[in-house]
C-alpha cells in the first residue's frame, strides 16, 4: 500500500488555545490529546514547552513531568471548538503529530489517497487564514531506498516558480519559519497578497499534478 503523510501549517488559527498563548514566544512540541467526545464534554490535552517559557504564567495548565529543561503540561477544554486537529479528525484521519511554531500550527496526518489531503486543506481554508502544505511524503520508497513525492515544476509559471523559490530559500517553509510573508514579499518588491495569491495558486497546481499522477498511476496498476 502506499501512503501520503501531509504536513500542513496553519497560520493565525482561530481556535486553538495554544497558538494563542504561546504566540511568537517560542515552540511548543509534542502536543498530544485524548479522543473528541461525540456529545461534547471536554478534551484533555498534553504539550512539551521549555521551562523558560514566559506566556505559560497566563495559561491555566498543570506541570505533570519535567525532563532537562522542558515540562510536559496538561490542560483541559470544551469540545468541538472546530480547532485544527478536529477538522483533521472529520475527514477520518489521526493527528500524527502537532507543534505550535511562533503562533503558527504545524499538523501531520497521513491517509492513502491525495483527494483526503484536498478536502482536508479546503475545510481548514474555511475557518483558517494562511493554511500551506508544507510537505507530502509518500510511503512508497524508491530503489535507493528514499521516500519522495516527484512533482513537476513546469506546471507553474515563471512568476509563481520565483514566488516558490524565494520563500524556500528564505525560510518561509522552515520549521521555525525564518522569514514572514510580508518580508518575502518586501524581497520580490511585490504586495504581500500578491505574494500570497501567488504562492497559493503554485500550491494548487503542484496538488493537482500530484493528483492527476495519482490518477495515472492507478490507471496503470489495473
Amino acid at each position: 500500500m502506499t501512503g501520503i503523510c501531509a504536513e500542513v501549517r496553519v497560520e493565525g488559527p482561530a481556535v486553538c488555545q495554544l497558538a494563542t498563548h504561546a504566540g511568537s514566544s517560542g515552540t511548543i512540541t509534542s502536543v498530544s490529546r485524548g479522543s473528541t467526545p461525540a456529545d461534547g464534554g471536554t478534551v484533555t490535552e498534553e504539550f512539551t514547552v521549555s521551562d523558560d517559557a514566559a506566556w505559560l504564567s497566563t495559561f491555566e495548565s498543570e506541570p505533570i513531568f519535567s525532563y532537562g529543561e522542558q515540562t510536559v503540561h496538561r490542560f483541559s477544554r470544551p469540545a468541538n471548538q472546530g480547532c485544527v486537529c478536529e477538522l483533521v479528525e472529520q475527514s477520518g484521519c489521526a493527528v500524527r503529530d502537532i507543534q505550535i511554531v511562533d503562533g503558527s500550527v504545524l499538523v501531520t496526518f497521513m491517509t492513502t489517497d491525495l483527494q483526503t489531503i484536498r478536502d482536508v486543506v479546503s475545510d481548514l481554508k474555511a475557518s483558517h487564514e494562511g493554511v500551506q502544505i508544507r510537505r507530502l511524503t509518500r510511503s512508497q520508497e524508491d530503489d535507493d531506498g528514499t521516500r519522495r513525492t516527484i512533482v513537476d515544476l513546469d506546471v507553474l509559471t515563471t512568476r509563481q516558480r520565483e514566488v516558490l523559490e524565494t520563500a524556500h530559500e528564505m525560510g518561509y517553509f522552515s520549521h521555525p519559519k525564518c522569514a514572514s510573508a510580508g518580508e518575502v514579499a518586501e524581497a520580490l518588491d511585490i504586495a504581500t497578497p500578491t505574494f500570497t495569491e501567488h504562492l497559493s495558486a503554485a500550491q494548487h497546481k503542484l496538488l493537482d499534478e500530484l493528483l492527476e499522477r495519482s490518477r495515472t498511476a492507478r490507471s496503470e496498476r489495473q
